[in-house]
């Protein structure tokens, strides 16, 4: 379809309507397609808040010129405001119009239609009227913002405004809530909200990004990676409903704190089943014999290794070569007493902390002239919770936090 205005159209219009419906008639404004033409007006039903698709009844134009009209002249009609044409109307045409008129969406752009004038008209008068047009809000449109109907040819418009946009408060149906708020060099949110509603954040009044709130009206945030330059102090979080391109409304703020960055002071080691070293950090150590998987399926990994990444010394390890036992010895302070005596006997299912026995699924076995222990009951005896225990199953490789120790 042929999308270029032809200059040589009309003489003179003037529109006016039969009374189909109550018309604005305050806010015409005048344009003329060439020097030749006289004012034309566009005129349509009166809208004054929009909160949706909206109907717009009917507009109408009505020439009285009595000029010719050649064939394929084209009208641009057009909506502003993030605004889209849902429908083609039906067209009441009389006088020189009749049986003349088509119109057409932009396929590519909906809020853009084109009315043509199919074949000449004569030079009699004639109206052209427009019923039941729905129009409707896309993602780029904006609340508070007058949405205003272009007619257009030769790059010269005449407009009116349909109506104002306003959120229909039935769309939104839940107050945004903030559930969680992590504070900490990557923080995180959580909250509930108007399922499938667009929500953005901001911090400190800055954007950090749009969400989609789920069909059960949870929404989750994460913090972008630049949240990682948040100075250490108070900072506002602040989410709310995205309409348009930057408006919020229904914000809700809460405060968050940046603490200062704290030293780390734990060290991670890895122990890799059926490998001759083991890391502390960015230090590497050696086995004379790696850990291996016993015939019960448990991991086993070398003692005087494991006591080591843990700072505890080899003179606080005693060997009763006799009766095959085991005694790590930790001290409680400076002084000559201990805060914790472990036993452990080679062949036995039992560890003895401070008097105290408990049971194990795998007994401790020397191998090469090493003495190995299954990896969680050797771990808990010596302080390493399971919390700070990680095994790999893809990679069999154990993970423990160590408390660093000083160099």
């Amino acid at each position: 379809m042929k999308k270029k205005i032809l200059a040589c159209m009309l003489c003179a219009f003037a529109f006016t309507c039969t009374p189909i419906a109550s018309y604005i008639s305050n806010t015409k404004t005048v344009f003329a397609v060439n020097s030749s033409f006289t004012t034309i007006y566009l005129e349509t039903s009166n809208v004054k808040e929009i909160t949706g698709s909206t109907n717009l009844s009917v507009f109408c134009i009505k020439d009285e010129s009595g000029v010719v009209t050649q064939k394929d002249t084209i009208y641009a009609l057009k909506l502003n405001n993030g605004f889209i044409f849902q429908n083609k109307p039906e067209i009441v045409t009389s006088g020189k119009y009749q049986d003349k008129v088509q119109f057409e969406i932009d396929y590519q752009n909906p809020a853009i239609a084109y009315i043509t004038i199919q074949k000449q008209t004569d030079d009699t008068d004639g109206t052209i009227e427009f019923h039941n047009l729905d129009v409707a809000p896309s993602e780029t449109s904006e609340i508070d913002k007058d949405v205003i109907l272009s007619l257009s040819g030769n790059n010269t418009y005449d407009t009116i405004k349909v109506g104002t946009y306003k959120e229909s408060p039935a769309s939104y149906k839940s107050e945004i809530k903030i559930k969680t708020l992590e504070g900490s060099k990557k923080p995180s949110a959580t909250g509930i909200a108007s399922p499938g509603k667009k929500l953005q954040i901001r911090i400190d009044d800055e954007e950090y990004g749009d969400i989609t709130v789920a069909e059960d009206g949870t929404w989750n945030y994460i913090f972008p990676y630049k949240s990682s330059y948040l100075e250490e102090g108070t900072h506002t979080f602040s989410i709310g409903y995205l309409q348009g391109k930057n408006t919020l409304f229904a914000t809700v703020s809460q405060e968050f704190e940046i603490l200062p960055e704290v030293p780390k002071t734990t060290a991670t080691v890895t122990f890799t089943v059926g490998k001759n070293t083991y890391t502390y950090e960015d230090k590497t150590g050696y086995l004379e014999s790696p850990p291996f998987i016993d015939s019960n399926g448990r991991t086993l990994l070398p003692l005087r290794a494991v006591a080591g990444t843990l700072g505890i010394d080899a003179q606080n390890i005693q060997w009763d070569n006799i009766n095959q036992i085991i005694t790590i010895l930790i001290p409680k302070n400076e002084t000559s007493q201990y805060q914790k005596a472990i036993r452990y006997e080679i062949g036995s299912h039992t560890i003895t902390i401070n008097g105290t026995t408990q049971e194990m699924d795998s007994a401790p076995i020397i191998q090469n002239g090493i003495t190995f222990l299954p990896l969680r009951p050797l771990l808990n005896s010596l302080g390493i919770s399971d919390d700070n225990i990680t095994w790999d199953a893809d990679t069999y490789t154990v993970s423990y936090e160590a408390e660093k120790i000083n160099s």
